[in-house]
């Protein structure tokens, strides 16, 4: 080997040495997971009322959950927003996927309006989903989700929500954890826990975190700073198809096996049909 190949070979290895050890030390991030949404084999949707108005809202759509039970393992569904706002299809849908083999929950968009309403938003979260059937313990139930994120804004981009406090998402997960009983899913990115909330990711520290990161080929979603792990639930996409959705639908992967997703819900698998 000519002696400018040795010395590159030397230099890579001692990057290699230096590299592992900053990262043992804390001192730099470990590299990201390499590994594409096609690797893992745990899929699923999540839907809203927009997943309804493919056609325009005067000619509303269904799902058909039977088919999207037949492509995928599980599916979250939006529930509320804010303090006040309740998805139109929600009821409807959920009682659906209840009927389905399908893992369920429900998700909050969470949406302040003041410096101090995670608690306010809670209790609309959980009237709202008891109403439709969730307990959070029965078959096929996983543990309900936060979601925060940014909130559209003018010319079709996105801002930090306004009145947004860490201190207010922990009322909120407080709350919801003791209404269920279970320790709520965390979705966001992190980037929005770094722009948005200055980096203050303990929060959410001991969630199960579904993490948003689209047209990344084999890059994983980034760690969110201070949560403490990686993630659980990643959506990889906004323009997905599925067989049971009309239009483009979000589409997911769990980092793991259906077994270890049953377990994930409290009240263990369902049926064939849904119980």
């Amino acid at each position: 080997m000519p002696q400018s190949s040795l010395v590159r070979v030397r230099v890579a290895l001692t990057g290699t040495v230096v590299g592992g050890a900053l990262v043992a030390l804390g001192l730099i991030a470990p590299a990201v997971g390499a590994a594409p949404p096609s690797a893992y084999s745990v899929a699923g949707v999540d839907t809203s009322h927009h997943n309804h108005e493919s056609k325009g809202r005067d000619h509303p759509t269904e799902i058909d959950w039977r088919r999207v039970a037949a492509a995928n393992d599980f599916a979250f569904l939006k529930a509320t927003q804010g303090a006040s706002g309740r998805d139109t299809w929600f009821a409807d849908d959920y009682a659906a996927v209840s009927r389905t083999s399908l893992f369920r929950a429900p998700y909050h968009f969470f949406h302040p309006r003041s410096a101090s309403d995670g608690a306010a938003q809670a209790r609309h979260f959980v009237t709202t989903v008891r109403a439709a059937g969730y307990r959070g313990d029965r078959a096929g139930e996983l543990p309900p989700v936060l979601d925060v994120e940014k909130l559209p804004a003018g010319g079709g981009g996105e801002v930090c929500p306004q009145h947004l406090r860490t201190q207010e998402l922990r009322v909120f997960l407080q709350e919801v954890r003791k209404a269920f009983g279970v320790t709520p899913i965390v979705y966001t990115r992190a980037s929005f826990v770094k722009e948005c909330m200055g980096g203050e990711g303990e929060v959410f520290a001991g969630h199960h975190l579904w993490l948003a990161r689209y047209g990344s080929g084999s890059d994983e979603p980034q760690r969110v700073p201070g949560a403490g792990r990686s993630w659980s639930f990643w959506q990889h996409t906004q323009t997905g198809s599925d067989p049971g959705v009309v239009g483009p639908v979000d589409r997911n992967v769990f980092r793991g096996s259906r077994s270890e997703l049953a377990a994930l819900a409290k009240g263990g698998a369902p049926g064939p049909d849904g119980r």
